[in-house]
């Protein structure tokens, strides 16, 4: 094979392999949610007291829980990080008396484990949402997606992007935790 021919395989396989990636990235987005996290949310009654969430959070390592209606077991809202800090923190309020039902967010937006990881990247961009609580028909609460799920989705399609990203300095973030 002359040097000319192998240049024109290169080629090709270049282009496969772009086209194949490409389509795989659009194949990745279109999977549900269902294929990218497990059920693994943690649920409290609107009745339980901010401390029981805390210590819930803490001990799943959760950056958010979902809160149910106590008799109907139906999704009545989210309770945050966020929560914690912007609406409970500073207020001098007894967690140990204080429900939750106080401080969470009512009626969040929901997915179904139906709806596309695409989607899902969609609603947390664009209203900026770590957590999205992900519900059954009957608004039972089947898990929760959050921004890490989704980026470790990812990062398993994609390792060797991920892993063979030059180092970056120059790229050095100033924030905390970033």
């Amino acid at each position: 094979m002359g040097l000319i021919e192998r240049e024109e395989d290169e080629d090709m396989y270049h282009e496969t392999t772009v086209l194949v990636r490409r389509h795989l990235t659009d194949e990745v987005l279109r999977e549900p949610l269902s294929h990218v996290t497990e059920s693994k949310a943690i649920c409290l009654p609107t009745t339980a007291t901010i401390q029981e969430v805390v210590e819930a959070m803490r001990e799943g390592r959760q950056g958010a829980v979902l809160i149910t209606d106590p008799d109907t077991k139906k999704l009545a809202g989210i309770f945050t990080e966020r929560d914690l800090l912007y609406r409970v923190a500073g207020r001098n309020w007894d967690y140990h008396k204080r429900t939750v039902k106080e401080a969470m967010t009512p009626d969040p937006e929901t997915l179904t484990p139906r709806d596309q990881v695409g989607y899902a990247l969609n609603v947390m961009m664009t209203h900026g949402y770590r957590h999205i609580p992900i519900i059954k028909k009957q608004g039972q609460p089947w898990g929760m997606i959050s921004v890490r799920d989704i980026l470790m989705y990812l990062v398993e399609h994609f390792p060797e992007d991920v892993i063979n990203l030059p180092p970056s300095p120059q790229n050095h973030s100033e924030r905390e935790g970033g």
